[in-house]
């Protein structure tokens, strides 16, 4: 399963010959219309996406073309087709970029701008594919909002097969040197052999990992491919047939993508084989062509209108995503003002992709008599380059230079444990009297990087796909240390290092993480419903039963003199069975004469459209709006209750809820600091400020074990 993402790929390419090809273009914007709508009302055109598969078959067709007639056979063939390619797409993209760049500074919170900008510079680099693969595949940035820049996802794919596609057609031409009677049919086993290839890894990545083979060129090369083997089917004498057989086979294609809109969805396994729907569709038009006679498509395809938005596609492509994404937000969030800015934006969208095709794309296309295209494209590549990365550079610039000022102010107030009242989860004491609108220490921007290495991949956080061992940091008094604590869990365990290493700090501890995210603390068999990252369901069972293994083999050998656990656990339809499993690890753990704290889980929307960072940012004179309440955001613990149910005297709880929620009201802000860096994990600046409630806690438990 997968949500279908945003994109199309345009090749700006129109002809075949020298013969403008109007039904190439009137195919374009079918295409690019399915994407925009599905875009701007996803519920009216639930496959509306597929209209990016359209364009990777008639980018494959015509640059296919283009290459079977001028075969690159040198360093210059090479360089000439890439330069065609920098000059007719780059200053068209990087206008894009750059004014994308503007709204969002524009509309959306500072929290945002740090974030856009490395988007900003994927996707100048052409790499957005593989940057949202690694967010898709990124704990932390998997359910995040959707990037402005998203779109250029397929642009990325089609620039990597501009790149890698010369070479391929090369094989066949070095292949038939001194043959040219054979280079078509070598051109088309060689291509063949890619479609083929590239579709059977797709299939297979689809079924592993829907994310990573939505946006991977090697599992979408076979749709530009698929486009290529026409070509050269035509190139090579394969006949059209009969203008009314093409009649025929242009109403089903026709028939073919109406068919995708309407019955592939969000939830289809995509690509895969749903994609050879609205591939061979598009297939099925190119070679039926502009047929002549009754009943064809040629009173629609020659409209001028049809025409103009085909002309446009590229640039209505470029700038249709942030328009709707940004805009209408950021004038009516919603209600019907939010779709009458909708409908008011479609004219728009084709105004601006108008002035970008016809006074920027076009004129930079044309190489005057005499003019060097090679140098041409140098300077397109350098300026347009060089814009995007500066621009995203200031950006930067401008961020971590707040951060680092909101970071200054954050260490001097969380020195010492609890040493400045009000300051977080002190304003939530009984008898605190706290200023209820205090100033904000720290800031959306701020909080959305405020977060413990203990719950970033790459650093403390065991993620799939998993080491061979298990990874363990620590924290606190890691010198000479009076005792030693162990933190396990998942990331709901690993967000409450900071108050832990303050304590340890204080203490004179050492704390060791153990922090295994997508697993529960069990070594018994916990099933995944999905694949994460790639590693499939049984995978991952199997992974989380050996890694929890190692954590308490070490745990139970290595003196330590306290387990701290946690764990968020969404599974509330089997909690007699959690009961059973979560107190086989306490037990485990208790034989060993090690006494366990389990802290229950603390409160959070667990829904992406309330992320606090970015709520925050667009609700900066009334932070209220952004709260929630403990009903709806304080879950059922299965861990809490093993423990409440344990007879052992070494398990102990604690809930720490209290000091993050009031009766009423789980404030996204406490004691001026915002509580959640995104929408389920605590910032680790209030999570620091814990660290009185909780050492206490610990030493409760130190006490009587």
């Amino acid at each position: 399963m997968t949500t279908p993402s945003l994109g199309h790929a345009v090749s700006t390419e129109r002809v075949v010959g020298t013969e403008i090809r109007r039904d190439i273009q009137a195919l374009r914007a079918g295409a690019v219309s399915m994407v925009v709508v599905y875009h701007f009302w996803p519920g009216l055109l639930p496959g509306g996406f597929v209209g990016v598969d359209v364009f990777f078959v008639i980018s494959g067709y015509l640059i296919t073309s283009h290459l079977h007639r001028h075969p690159p056979t040198s360093v210059r063939g090479f360089l000439e087709f890439w330069s065609r390619r920098v000059v007719r797409l780059l200053p068209a993209a990087a206008a894009a970029i750059l004014g994308t760049l503007a709204l969002v500074l524009v509309t959306l919170s500072s929290a945002e701008w740090l974030d856009a900008a490395k988007h900003a510079v994927t996707s100048m680099l052409y790499v957005e594919n593989w940057k949202l693969i690694s967010d898709a595949t990124d704990y932390l940035r998997a359910d995040a909002a959707p990037s402005p820049y998203q779109h250029f996802w397929s642009l990325s794919v089609e620039e990597q097969f501009y790149l890698a596609w010369p070479f391929v057609i090369g094989v066949a031409v070095l292949a038939t040197r001194g043959r040219a009677v054979l280079r078509g049919r070598a051109m088309l086993a060689v291509v063949g052999v890619v479609t083929v290839v590239s579709f059977g890894y797709g299939l297979v990545l689809t079924g592993t990992n829907p994310p990573v083979a939505y946006f991977a060129t090697p599992a979408r090369m076979w749709e530009l491919a698929l486009g290529g083997v026409l070509a050269l089917l035509h190139a090579t004498g394969a006949g059209r047939g009969s203008d009314r057989s093409r009649t025929a086979l242009a109403w089903l294609g026709v028939a073919g993508l109406a068919a995708s809109c309407a019955l592939i969805t969000g939830t289809t396994p995509f690509p895969g084989w749903a994609a050879l729907l609205p591939t061979l569709s598009a297939v099925a038009l190119l070679h039926a062509g502009d047929p002549e006679g009754r009943f064809t498509l040629r009173p629609v395809m020659h409209a001028r209108p049809v025409q103009l938005v085909g002309d446009v596609s590229y640039a209505a492509y470029l700038w249709h995503w942030p328009l709707v994404l940004l805009v209408p937000v950021a004038i009516a969030p919603d209600g019907l003002a939010h779709d009458i800015v909708k409908v008011a934006l479609l004219p728009v969208i084709v105004l601006v992709a108008w002035i970008s095709t016809f006074h920027l794309e076009n004129p930079l296309r044309r190489v005057p008599p005499g003019g060097s295209l090679r140098r041409r494209a140098l300077v397109c590549l350098v300026v347009c380059t060089g814009l995007v990365l500066g621009s995203a550079l200031v950006v930067r610039t401008v961020v971590d230079r707040r951060l680092d000022a909101v970071q200054a102010r954050v260490d001097r107030l969380t020195s010492q444990v609890g040493a400045t009242p009000c300051l977080g989860a002190a304003a939530l004491d009984p008898g605190a009297d706290c200023d209820p609108d205090a100033p904000l220490v720290t800031t959306p921007d701020f909080a959305r990087t405020d977060i413990p290495s203990t719950i970033r991949v790459g650093e403390c956080l065991n993620w799939p796909p998993f080491a061979d061992a298990v990874v363990s940091c620590g924290f606190g008094d890691t010198s000479d240390p009076t005792r030693k604590i162990a933190l396990l869990g998942n990331s709901h365990a690993g967000h409450l290092m900071p108050p832990l290493e303050a304590v340890g700090e204080a203490e004179g501890w050492q704390v060791d993480s153990f922090v295994i995210g997508v697993c529960q603390p069990s070594v018994e068999d916990v099933p995944h419903p999905e694949p994460v990252s790639g590693v499939s369901p049984e995978q991952l069972t199997a992974d989380c039963e050996r890694l929890n293994q190692e954590a308490l083999d070490r745990i139970t050998s290595d003196g330590y003199s306290l387990v701290v656990m946690s764990t968020l656990d969404q599974d509330p339809a089997h909690m007699q069975w959690r009961d059973n499993i979560y107190r086989s690890t306490l037990a485990t753990i208790t034989d060993a004469d090690v006494p366990v704290l389990v802290v229950r889980d603390t409160p959070a929307s667990m829904n992406q459209e309330q992320d606090t960072p970015t709520c925050l940012g667009l609700h900066a004179d009334d932070p209220t709006a952004c709260d929630g309440t403990p009903q709806e955001w304080i879950r059922q613990d299965p861990l809490t209750v093993a423990a409440q149910r344990s007879d052992s005297p070494l398990v102990h709880r604690v809930d720490l809820n209290r000091h993050i929620c009031t009766d009423t009201t789980c404030p996204a802000v406490v004691g001026g600091i915002i509580t959640y860096a995104d929408f389920n994990h605590l910032s680790a600046t209030f999570s620091r400020t814990l660290a009185p409630y909780l050492g206490a806690a610990m030493l409760r438990a130190l006490a009587s074990g």
